[in-house]
């Protein structure tokens, strides 16, 4: 669906869930129109929650504009799971009182694997943001999932950097936990094992006994899987100390809050997995323009994402109507939809997309994020336009 010119730039009124009981309805019933969208709206991770939302209303306002679904203008209810597993608990209960018709997220697949069959169970369609092979089959997602980046990141590490004594830090968390797993295993099998497999926990105010241990084994890169902060602060603390290896970051950080964490000249030094911005892809520069001009800041990672989630969320509306069964059905045979992270279809069997958005990235000057030449040239990947 072509992104319309003319978005309107009032916001959609964003709705608030207020407190209730523990004790969720067991048959809530649902309300046509109203959407959530849940996510880390605060916390350490709260950058990737607000791009969320913001992505989510720019989705919202753009559908509206052009009269809703069926007559009926759509509702944005904000969600926030503070990234865990209880937040999410929380937030699952909020959308099943306040009578939501559908539910755009979770981010974390630690909060995933906790509530999405919460909103399964209700019978709510649902567009997840998780990576985690655990969560599939609770909905479907726009996102590169870990069995797809896992390829991408052990190609980077032996084929473009040539690392032959990797070591990882891995934070413990669902998602990063199982993509360290993955890379670990796909490594022993090519003959690169790790020489070093250390745990961390997320919030963690110092990294320095872990990062020994790394150094102690005397690697030549450093595989870090942990989200934002985190994994910035891993990244900085480990350019202090000496013999810890080229630093390699999965997409699991990236954003802003891993630039701020690390420091920009940390950041630039490292290379991540991830997925183009907001400015890279095709045919978003109005996605960009609109953001902009709505919030006074730049477009994060995954409101794209969310944005797109919205849409073929849309679509399945427009297909089945105000019917939350049909809607499921019609989301899991979403064929070549043209959203602006590129091509969506989604296989039924998992509800994962098909098409991986999966690159390798560096971080400028000016502490964005572009995608690598080396890797781009490596592997036959064509760099975005410029003026894209």
């Amino acid at each position: 669906m072509p992104y319309v010119c003319g978005i309107a730039m009032a916001l959609t009124a964003v709705l608030i869930g207020t407190p209730i009981a523990e004790a969720a309805p067991s048959k809530p019933t649902s309300m046509p129109g109203l959407i959530a969208v849940e996510g880390p709206m605060t916390g350490e991770q709260a950058s990737t929650g607000i791009d969320m939302a913001n992505g989510a209303a720019l989705a919202v306002n753009q559908v509206n504009a052009t009269g809703g679904i069926d007559g009926v203008q759509l509702r944005l209810l904000k969600l926030d799971d503070k990234a865990n597993a209880s937040g999410g608990l929380s937030a699952a209960r909020k959308a099943l009182a306040s009578g939501a018709f559908a539910v755009i997220g979770p981010f974390n697949s630690s909060v995933g694997v906790t509530n999405l069959r919460i909103y399964k169970k209700a019978g709510l369609p649902i567009v997840r943001l998780t990576s985690s092979v655990k969560t599939e089959g609770f909905g479907v997602t726009t996102q590169p999932m870990d069995s797809q980046v896992a390829p991408v990141e052990i190609q980077e590490i032996t084929k473009v950097l040539h690392a032959q004594r990797p070591a990882m830090v891995y934070d413990t968390s669902t998602y990063t936990a199982g993509i360290a797993q993955q890379v670990k295993a796909g490594l022993a099998k090519i003959g690169d094992p790790v020489v070093a497999f250390v745990p961390v926990v997320s919030g963690q105010k110092s990294y320095t006994a872990q990062l020994r241990k790394v150094a102690s084994a005397h690697p030549d890169l450093l595989y870090i899987a942990a989200y934002g902060t985190d994994g910035g602060k891993i990244a900085k603390e480990a350019s202090t100390m000496a013999g810890t290896g080229r630093c390699f970051v999965d997409l699991a950080a990236q954003g802003s809050a891993f630039v701020a964490a690390a420091g920009q000249t940390v950041a630039a030094t490292c290379v991540a997995s991830g997925v183009p911005s907001a400015q890279q892809f095709t045919g978003a520069s109005q996605y960009v323009s609109a953001y902009q001009s709505s919030f006074h800041a730049t477009p994060g990672t995954w409101g794209t994402y969310t944005y797109d989630s919205v849409q073929i969320l849309a679509d399945a509306l427009k297909q089945a109507d105000w019917h939350q069964k049909a809607v499921i059905t019609a989301l899991d045979h979403i064929t070549a939809y043209q959203g602006i992270t590129g091509p969506i279809t989604i296989a039924s069997s998992t509800g994962n997309r098909v098409q991986s958005t999966v690159v390798i990235l560096d971080v400028d000057s000016a502490g964005n994020y572009v995608i690598d030449p080396q890797w781009a040239m490596a592997t036959g990947f064509p760099l975005p336009s410029s003026n894209s």
